[in-house]
């Protein structure tokens, strides 16, 4: 079998059912791994690191790039990983906020946002299946292209910032 034959065979194997340990864990630790008292109100670390100015939120968004990663492992189709990026896009820009941006951060749960929808997709496997050549294009694409955005505006946010200091 030569390498093309290979890359095809994988390509069209059957995607997995459910979202790795990974995706699930890293949900859990950045939304809702403490719970508090007598409510049922949850947050996890995604607020906190929202309380670093600028930083915080990019690194909380560019945890979540695990989950987009698995959602592209599992072939979600392009509309469910455009929206899981603008669900992140959304957290990103409320982190960013000064000390609101914390508490927005705990209200909006991008990460458990992304973990249901992308649960709901993958019961509906028929469209999973159809990945093609174009899908994979268009999902690095969404990956590499959000990635690159949040790494770049928060390095040039951090650069204002030290400007206005100095």
């Amino acid at each position: 079998m030569d390498d093309v034959s290979k890359a095809r065979a994988t390509v069209r194997r059957e995607p997995p059912e459910r979202p790795a340990q990974l995706t699930r864990f890293m949900t859990h630790l950045l939304d809702d791994a403490v719970g508090v008292p007598g409510t049922n109100f949850r947050f996890g670390l995604d607020p906190v690191l929202s309380l670093v100015p600028g930083l915080g939120s990019s690194v909380g968004t560019l945890f979540g790039s695990v989950m987009i990663i698995d959602a592209i492992r599992l072939r979600a189709p392009i509309p469910v990983l455009a929206r899981m990026g603008w669900n992140y896009l959304i957290d990103w820009l409320i982190g960013l906020i000064p000390g609101l941006g914390a508490v927005g951060d705990a209200f909006w749960h991008a990460h458990r946002r992304n973990l249901t929808l992308l649960n709901r997709t993958i019961v509906d496997r028929e469209q999973v299946r159809q990945a093609s050549i174009r899908y994979w294009i268009a999902a690095g694409s969404i990956l590499v292209g959000g990635t690159v955005f949040i790494v770049t505006a928060t390095i040039g946010l951090l650069v204002w910032l030290l400007g206005l200091l100095g």
